[in-house]
Parts: structure tokens; C-alpha cells; sequence
């Protein structure tokens, strides 16, 4: 498995503050964040303290937020898009260090999710909060049409980690090629796992309930709806719902994950257990919270179940950091090897593509380039199908 202790640091001297930092920098090109905005923050941030990320980022946070309702309240609606979308970033950067028992933690979540709302309300096309049926509840998500013509476009799913840090993974490329977005908290994710919705093995379980929904809209293309996973997690949850899911067009996995016992892991490699047995440092705080949003339920024991590649029927694509471990690129090429589908496609990066980082973090263009173009072809948007020009096969 990738190990982000193992990454050379940027700007912090621990690890897991240095790579938080610079998953804030990235934001930057859409808008999330702004340069000076997060080197202020980083001026009075301790390194591996959360207290200190926590109260720097609020700061910024709620200087953006003001920004924001001055800005509507005398109608200039674009700068106050701006600002809350900065203000999500930055309150979501807070809530990384709130220890999940902390009751703060909940309001911290609340708080930026209802700021994400108001963004979605002043964006163009409207940014639409829903709530997705689900085994007698629901789940929070947000649809990001393609554009405001009502007609079908391919529709593209994630649903690993919080609906407002997603959008940068998928959100605003997704739109930009013609493709709306649907950001879903799956089950454990986010505050569901406060509310007695915790994760599930079976994931095609709750992605196809989150397809149930869009097939319900006329905006989407029932056959062209595609599943991304990004980080170990979502690198299992999508390729487990596209072995087992028929109605999932595509699927896109950075990086391939075979089985969901490398997530129970996750948290307790030794990078991660290290952070635990030093205490109060921010790479325990995360790996609290990254327990919760994976953990099953109280008492019950989670059994190991698969994502076998060999079931994947639809183009498949796996895309690996130079930085991941051999077994992750191999458990990859071989998954690709071992696909019934001739579309299906390996990529590696490395630094001379330009980015060292873990997934993509550095240059998120790389990757949504790498994506968005390969499911362009093997959805047949291109006027040159990528199976005639021999292009998918990826070094």
C-alpha cells in the first residue's frame, strides 16, 4: 500500500501536516482556496499540533465566510460564491483536527456543509443538494449538472470521503467536459456514521442506490453512468460496485484496491500506529477519523470480501502513483491484465509527467486528463474511438 510517511515533505516537517497543506494548495485552482489565504494559515500553524491546524484554519475560515455575507447581502453574487466555496476548504481543513469524539467535531461538519449549500445555490448551473433513498433513510449528496439544458449527459459518481472535499476530485473537470457529477456520502462516510448508517463491504448496495436516483432524472444518460474511486478506500468501494453493479458504465480506480481488509488496515499501518502511540498529533486525529468513517458497526465483525477485477465487464482504467508500492501496482497491472474487457487500461505516473505526489495531489490536470479523455473514448464522445488508435493500453 502507498505509505505517506515514506513522501518527501513540501513545506512541513511532519509528514501528515506537509501532505494535508498541500491537498489545500490544490484546491487553489478551482477556485477553494487562495495562495496567500493558505500561507497566512501556515504561518501560525504548528506542525503535527492539531489544535494549532485547527484554530489557524478557522480563522482564515471565518474571515471568508464574513466576506462571503457582505458580499451577497449587498448582491455581488459571484464574489460571494467565491468566498464560501474558500470558506468550505478552510473550516473542512479545521474539522481534520477535531478528534471525532469531540462533539465539535459534528458542528464542524454541519458548519461547512451548510456553506457548501449556499455555494451551490449562487453557482451556475445550480449546484443541487439532495438527499438519496436509502434503506429506509437517506444519503446526503450533491448533483452537479452539466449544464442547464435538461438533456441527458453521462453522469460521473464518487462517493469516498466528504461530498465537499470530492468535488475537487471530480466536480468542476467532470462539468467543464460535459458530464454531470454526483457527490454522494456513502455509508459511514461524513456524519452518516453518527446517524447509524456505517459502512458496508457489499458497496454496490449503496452505489446502486445512488443510481436508483439518477435514473430518475432527465439530465442523465442511463448508459453512461461511470464510478471513481480515488485513495485506497475509494479505490475498493468502486471497483467492488463495478464487479457487482451491471448498470455502471465504466469505472475508474486510482489505485485498484482488491480487497476491503487493505481499508480496516489503513489506519493501523505503521505510519498511522505510529502517529496513535505518539499521542495528541494530527496523523492520530485523522486516523480516528478515518476508522469511523470504515469501521462497522458497534460489535459486529466485518468480513473480508473482494473487488474482483474479473467480474469488471465494463472498460476499467487503474491509475497508480509513482510513489505506491510494488504490490499496488501490481495488483493493478494484473487486475488489468485479467479484465474481459479489451478497453480496460493500466497507467503509472511518474515525476517526469510531472507529479510525485500521492494521488495526483501536485498536478490534479494530470489526473483528470488521464480520466476524463479515456472515458471520453470509451464512451465514444471522441470522434476518434480510442480502440482504432490503439491509445488505451497506457505505460
Amino acid at each position: 500500500m502507498t505509505t505517506p510517511s515514506t513522501r518527501q515533505t513540501f513545506f512541513f516537517d511532519d509528514v501528515f501536516t506537509d501532505l494535508a497543506f498541500l491537498h489545500t494548495l490544490t484546491h487553489h485552482g478551482f477556485g477553494g482556496a487562495a495562495l496567500g489565504e493558505c500561507y497566512a494559515a501556515a504561518a501560525t500553524i504548528t506542525a503535527g499540533d492539531p489544535e494549532s491546524w485547527r484554530s489557524s484554519w478557522q480563522a482564515v475560515a471565518a474571515r471568508a465566510e464574513a466576506d462571503a455575507v457582505e458580499a451577497e447581502a449587498k448582491g455581488h453574487l459571484a464574489s460571494a460564491r467565491n468566498c464560501y466555496l474558500r470558506a468550505v476548504t478552510y473550516y473542512w481543513n479545521a474539522s481534520m483536527g477535531i478528534r471525532h469524539t469531540d462533539p465539535a467535531f459534528r458542528a464542524a461538519v454541519e458548519k461547512y456543509r451548510s456553506l457548501f449549500v449556499r455555494f451551490g445555490a449562487l453557482s451556475t448551473p445550480t449546484i443541487e443538494y439532495v438527499q438519496i433513498p436509502y434503506e429506509g433513510t437517506s444519503l446526503p449528496a450533491f448533483f452537479m449538472p452539466a449544464d442547464s439544458s435538461g438533456g441527458p449527459h453521462p453522469t460521473v459518481v464518487i462517493g469516498d470521503n466528504v461530498s465537499e472535499e470530492l468535488y475537487y476530485w471530480v466536480g468542476p473537470p467532470a462539468v467543464q467536459r460535459g458530464y454531470n457529477a454526483l457527490l454522494v456520502d456513502l455509508p459511514g462516510i461524513g456524519l452518516n456514521w453518527m446517524n447509524g448508517i456505517h459502512f458496508r463491504a457489499d458497496t454496490e448496495v449503496s452505489v446502486g442506490a445512488a443510481i436508483d436516483y439518477l435514473l430518475g432524472r432527465d439530465d442523465v444518460d442511463a448508459n453512461a453512468i461511470v464510478v471513481y474511486g480515488g485513495g485506497e478506500p475509494g479505490g475498493y468501494v468502486m471497483t467492488r460496485a463495478a464487479a457487482h453493479e451491471k448498470r455502471i458504465a465504466a469505472c475508474v480506480a486510482d489505485p485498484f484496491v482488491p480487497d476491503n481488509r487493505s481499508i480496516y488496515e489503513i489506519a493501523s499501518r505503521d505510519d498511522w500506529a505510529n502517529q496513535d502511540a505518539a499521542g495528541d498529533t494530527l496523523g492520530a486525529v485523522l486516523a480516528g477519523q478515518l476508522r469511523q468513517f470504515y469501521a462497522p458497526p458497534a460489535g459486529s465483525a466485518m468480513a473480508v470480501t473482494s473487488s474482483d477485477a474479473r467480474l469488471i465487464s465494463v472498460p476499467f482504467l487503474c491509475l497508480n502513483d509513482s510513489s505506491d508500492a510494488a504490490d499496488l501496482i501490481d495488483s493493478a497491472a494484473r487486475a488489468i491484465t485479467s479484465s474481459p474487457n479489451p478497453l480496460s487500461a493500466h497507467r503509472v505516473f511518474t515525476p517526469q509527467d510531472g507529479t510525485s505526489g500521492y494521488r495526483e495531489l501536485d498536478n490534479f490536470d494530470l489526473k483528470h486528463r488521464a480520466m476524463f479523455d479515456w472515458l471520453d473514448e470509451v464512451l465514444g464522445r471522441t470522434a476518434t474511438p480510442a480502440a482504432a488508435t490503439g491509445a488505451l493500453k497506457m505505460p
